[in-house]
């Protein structure tokens, strides 16, 4: 399989990551870009007044960001192992906060080993700013 067909597979796999769980319904994450060869995911989120932390506020409930971070860690760490990868530990550092933009996630995979992977998750808003980062581990059992 050559890099794009491996790309193009890992995207495929990526998209179903991304609708296979029932939560991923309230999210609506969006599958961007997928490189199984440099262990790297992007999802965006769109906007959505629903994932405010208050009716008066147009900013993200961290609770999302959260989400987001580990889903992405966890979608980076599937595209390489070619299964689900449950969450060991998950690490947020919340930078700004993110009020009514789109977001985008790109994982990128630092190690993947028998048991265990670590993710960088990077979140930045519509405008490129960064949001938050997260670090991520996972079972590859």
């Amino acid at each position: 399989m050559d890099d794009a067909d491996a790309r193009a597979a890992a995207l495929d796999r990526l998209r179903h990551e991304m609708a296979w769980p029932p939560f991923h319904q309230v999210l609506r994450p969006r599958a961007l870009e997928a490189d199984p060869g440099k262990g790297v995911v992007v999802i965006g989120l769109a906007y959505d007044d629903a994932l405010r932390r208050s009716p008066d506020d147009k900013a993200y409930h961290g609770g999302v960001i959260a989400s987001l971070i580990d889903l992405a860690g966890h979608a980076a760490v599937a595209v390489k192992i070619g299964r689900t990868a449950p969450t060991i530990d998950l690490r947020i550092d919340y930078l700004r906060p993110a009020a009514g933009s789109d977001l985008t996630a790109t994982a990128t995979l630092i190690k993947a080993g028998r048991s265990v992977a670590r993710v960088d998750i990077d979140i930045t808003d519509d405008q490129g700013r960064q949001i938050a980062i997260g670090r991520g581990t996972y079972s590859t059992l």
